[in-house]
């Protein structure tokens, strides 16, 4: 009974796979009827799903499932070419086959027979020739009970036709020498709630690991040291092919979107062509099965309500189908999704005086707003520009609730538009919520988990500076960072920890949210560290500007900080500044700071030169002994969180020699190849290249040019040439241990 019952779930697993094939192939050869490798695709899905459940003994699917097989055999026959009548009907008896596995799922049994509508549609469509044909084929009477070897008996041929189709051109075991049978070696098939438990297990298995390592550096026991970074590293490798398990492609939630643009081109009147690039960036599944809605929401919004009519369209010069892009990659460890759309795009003045009519914003704070922030109000809950009433969605509908579900999971969402051209909307979303990196700060005795994906920069206040760089404008700490006033939080304040000590040097933490950016004042950073997510107990669950917490290596919890709910919390997010333009005039100096791209100001060596650093390049700032470098195959390379860290001097890029001294610097940056550390004399400041002209230069080797900055000659580190002519020196060998 338990191998029937595991049977019986690989049949439903796998007709659920051949069904979204199938209705991937109807879709396409509706806009390409000829395609005879789609028809071939989508007859043997059909064709296994038939033969599956006849060996179940479930009559009434089979008896379906054989319709729409004679339907697709008169296609590939060349009797019938396929039309959006014939489109219709064949995904109608997709979804009535769902309908029939669910029962299956949920009875054990197919239930009653499909429609007898459906059927005389589907019998309507089949030529005479095809239903005499299937006539002759009378349905399996296999049930569960049969014996093995009738399994083995040899099917009909499929079609006259098959011959004619080239000997390497199909999937069929009959015609691959077993290639099935090969690759069904490789792979296996793992309950999800196996692999949650595992990754459960794991989590435990970081949370040792950290509690050993801050133990074992208070030890002085060099056997200890070592088994404890051995653990270290596999306790490292253990995780990342855990998280890779869960690992799914962006395609499998894109794989509904053909059949879903199919629907709303028959109920809009309007022609879509999708375009889908980067369909095999990964992502945790739980992360897409939490954007599968919202997507689905926006590409709805942007067919109903972005793109025009054919008329329109042809009217204003346009092609009469217009594009619809979904495209996804990798993006500073996040996985970046953009939905774009060529069609009318976003009326801001519309948009702005739908907002007046509900009292989103006053009339005195229009001219103040940049046209940007006009659009971001269609993220407002309850806010429409539609004149009519759709069955489908208006632009902006709804999208109150795609912005919380996404912000929900740690992700974030922004738009921009032209008129006339169309709109584009980027999901930000974490690669998996089970184990995050974050910062550790101190806040009086507390500690406190920042999520690194929220974490912009870090500045450092002496306590001699801190009454003349912060500042309180109407009640509101405000941080004078590089000449522009930055929101600033105080986290005891907030905490209800008492006053900040003034005596004492500060941290500033600039942190991100809602495409605004906020300072986080706090006692003391510690360090980054790789954190389990725990959910809050009763207690604190309803605590606005918790996400959860974590164990740390000593064993206490350590509080993490939702940022966005945190800046809502705080008032510090657009909307909330927006109520108060009126009472604060300098609310609009605290804009978002970042114009331009950030960069890290170094001295690469012992002279006064001065480099400058992507700092969306930069993952950690690392002070360590000389005495940790070694040597690997004649390169410098440390170890480093549980991996082998290479070496690269800027220094020797400059051809000057480092002066002899015991700490050296290093900047951590991720490359395709692994973490590489450039080592540094020493590290000035973050600036922005809204301050620089900077000048391209063709003949220096990892220069990318030279500008002014800070009144000071400059050069700007070409860090992808850098590592790609260290990694091309030492190909042949492992950048990273781990």
């Amino acid at each position: 009974m338990q191998e029937n019952d595991k049977a019986l779930q690989s049949f439903l697993i796998e007709s659920d796979e051949n069904l979204g094939q199938l209705e991937q192939d109807i879709v396409a050869l509706e806009r390409s009827p000829r395609d005879n490798d789609r028809i071939a695709s989508a007859f043997r899905a059909i064709h296994t799903i038939k033969g599956t459940c006849g060996f179940f003994g479930f009559s009434h699917l089979e008896t379906l499932s054989h319709a729409l097989e004679d339907l697709l055999g008169a296609m590939r026959d060349g009797d019938v070419q396929m039309d959006l009548p014939h489109a219709t009907v064949l995904l109608d008896g997709v979804d009535e086959i769902r309908v029939f596995l669910k029962r299956i799922h949920d009875d054990g049994n197919d239930g009653d027979p499909a429609p007898q509508a459906l059927m005389l549609r589907l019998h309507r469509l089949i030529p005479d020739r095809a239903q005499t044909g299937a006539a002759t084929h009378p349905p399996p009477s296999a049930s569960l009970n049969s014996e093995p070897e009738s399994l083995e008996q040899p099917e009909p041929p499929l079609s006259p036709l098959h011959d004619e189709e080239p000997e390497n051109d199909s999937i069929t075991p009959e015609n691959n020498g077993g290639a099935p049978t090969a690759m069904a070696e490789t792979t296996v098939r793992v309950d999800v709630v196996l692999l949650d438990k595992l990754m459960n297990v794991v989590g435990e298995l970081v949370l040792t690991r950290n509690q050993l390592l801050q133990h074992t550096a208070s030890q002085n026991d060099a056997q200890l040291v070592n088994l404890s970074q051995r653990l270290n590293m596999v306790t490292s490798e253990l995780q990342e092919g855990l998280m890779q398990t869960r690992m799914q492609p962006i395609r499998n939630a894109w794989s509904t979107y053909p059949r879903l643009l199919l629907d709303l081109e028959r109920k809009t009147g309007k022609r879509v062509t999708p375009v889908l690039k980067g369909g095999d960036t990964e992502l945790d599944r739980s992360l897409l099965e939490a954007i599968r809605d919202p997507l689905i929401h926006l590409v709805r919004n942007a067919v109903d309500h972005g793109i025009e009519s054919p008329e329109k369209r042809r009217a204003q010069g346009k092609p009469e189908t217009g594009t619809l892009t979904l495209s996804a990659y990798h993006e500073s460890g996040n996985v970046t999704v953009e939905i774009s759309d060529d069609g009318a795009g976003l009326d801001s003045e519309k948009i702005i005086r739908r907002a007046l009519e509900i009292g989103l914003v006053r009339p005195e704070q229009v001219e103040q707003l940049s046209e940007q922030e006009k659009i971001r109000y269609i993220f407002e809950p309850g806010f429409s520009t539609a004149e009519t009433v759709s069955d489908l969605s208006g632009r902006g509908v709804g999208l109150d609730v795609v912005r919380t579900n996404v912000e929900r999971i740690g992700g974030s969402i922004d738009i921009k538009s032209l008129t006339g051209r169309g709109t584009t909307l980027k999901l930000k979303i974490p690669l998996t919520l089970a184990i995050v990196p974050a910062l550790i700060v101190r806040c009086l005795h507390q500690r406190f988990a920042i999520p690194q994906a929220n974490l912009m920069e870090v500045v450092y206040v002496e306590s001699d500076r801190l009454d003349k760089d912060i500042e309180t404008v109407h009640d509101a700490l405000v941080y004078r960072l590089r000449g522009r006033l930055l929101p600033l939080v105080d986290m005891r304040s907030l905490m209800q920890m008492g006053d900040r000590e003034t005596e004492k040097d500060q941290f500033i933490l600039v942190l991100t949210a809602d495409q605004q950016e906020f300072g986080l004042l706090v006692d003391d950073v510690r360090d980054t560290e790789e954190i389990v997510v725990k959910p809050l107990g009763k207690l604190l669950k309803d605590n606005p500007c918790f996400a959860g917490a974590t164990i740390m290596g000593d064993g206490r919890v350590a509080l993490i900080l939702d940022v966005k709910s945190t800046a809502d919390f705080a008032g510090v997010t657009r909307h909330e500044r927006k109520l108060r333009h009126q009472e604060n005039p300098l609310a609009a100096d605290t804009q978002p700071i970042r114009a331009a791209e950030n960069y890290l100001l170094v001295r690469p060596d012992g002279t006064s030169g001065r480099s400058a650093i992507s700092l969306s390049k930069v993952s950690r700032l690392e002070e360590i002994s000389t005495d940790r470098i070694e040597y690997s195959a004649g390169r410098e390379v440390i170890q480093y969180r549980g991996g082998i860290l290479p070496l690269i001097r800027l220094d020797n890029h400059h051809d000057i020699r480092p002066d002899d001294q015991d700490i050296i610097r290093i900047v951590v940056q991720p490359t395709e190849f692994g973490e590489v550390g450039l080592v540094v004399n020493d590290i000035i400041d973050i600036v922005s290249d809204d301050e620089a002209a900077m000048q391209q230069n063709g003949k220096t080797e990892g220069i990318l040019g030279t500008g002014i900055l800070q009144g000071r000659v400059t050069d700007f580190i070409d860090c992808d040439s850098l590592f790609k002519r260290f990694h091309g020196t030492h190909g042949n060998e492992d950048s990273n241990g781990s």
